[in-house]
């Protein structure tokens, strides 16, 4: 049976009608535009284009549905559609793996933080006293940022750091003792979303208490709790979030992160740590007689 041209598939339509306009030939993202809800649907089907492809989902190599003068091309583009309906959805499910795993990471150091944050529920006022925070950065970790803001193209590490500004202004005074004492801090979430705040005077002692802070161009408020040496809460508006983005409907109107200190020598220790030895690191080079270690020490 030769089927009229009008009942080829839409897509295939839409790509012939492309490679005569543009004058080139078809590229694996060119089938992206009809294959955006491919989830759900096996690789063989045709469901997520139109109802007039259903005459076609009973082709086989041996028995093709459709002989027009251009058969050869369409069945090709197929082929290629098919192929690139399961690489997305390869991608898509590696994906949602990725997510799923930074999630249950991220409600782990939820966790962690929220024990320490019900101890301090059953103690004393002014039991625990606060180190200098000076030069401490805490990694931020939110299972609401995940849900919402995570892509799998790049989910950095989220931090909060606390500094002194610089002992001289630029008059070349000295600042007095009072300033010397105010603490300056910056968030950072992603590339788009960042903000400076402060100065304020951080607390002597761990606790429950919020501590409103100020950014520094005044767009937006966050909100501190600093609970143990190591681990701090912060609350930061949705507004600040989405700030270059889209705000979804549904998302929380605030966020709530939670923050834990980094070590940045231990951190760099551990990542040597996991990294796969270099060559001349390997047991023989390092201990055998005949190995770079022993042998370098001969010359």
């Amino acid at each position: 049976m030769v089927n009229p041209r009008q009942e080829l598939p839409a897509w295939y339509r839409r790509l012939h009608a492309l490679t005569i306009k543009e004058d080139r030939d078809v590229t694996p993202e060119d089938f992206d535009e009809d294959l955006s809800s491919v989830s759900g649907l096996s690789i063989d089907s045709e469901a997520d284009v139109d109802e007039e492809d259903e005459i076609y989902r009973v082709d086989t190599v041996s028995n093709r549905s459709y002989n027009g003068s251009d058969a050869d091309y369409y069945y090709e583009l197929k082929a290629e559609r098919k192929e690139r309906k399961l690489e997305l959805q390869e991608t898509r499910d590696r994906n949602r793996q990725a997510k799923d795993s930074q999630r249950t990471f991220d409600r782990d150091k939820e966790s962690e933080v929220q024990e320490m944050y019900d101890s301090l529920k059953n103690a004393k006022p002014s039991e625990i006293a606060l180190e200098q925070i000076a030069g401490k950065n805490f990694r931020l970790y939110s299972v609401d940022h995940v849900d919402y803001c995570y892509s799998s193209d790049m989910y950095p590490s989220k931090y909060v750091e606390f500094y002194h500004l610089d002992k001289n202004d630029p008059s070349g005074q000295l600042p007095s003792a009072r300033q010397e004492t105010q603490m300056h801090g910056h968030v950072y979430l992603n590339s788009d979303t960042d903000c400076d705040f402060g100065p304020f005077f951080p607390p002597k002692y761990a606790g429950l208490e919020e501590f409103r802070l100020e950014s520094t161009r005044g767009k937006c408020r966050l909100v501190f709790q600093f609970i143990s040496n190591d681990y701090v809460k912060l609350k930061v508006p949705r507004e600040v979030v989405f700030a270059n983005r889209d705000l979804p409907a549904e998302a929380p109107e605030v966020f709530e992160f939670a923050g834990i200190r980094y070590d940045r020598e231990k951190g760099k220790a551990e990542r040597k740590r996991k990294r796969s030895p270099s060559p001349r690191e390997t047991w023989f080079e390092m201990n055998h007689p005949m190995g770079w270690w022993n042998q370098s020490r001969l010359y």
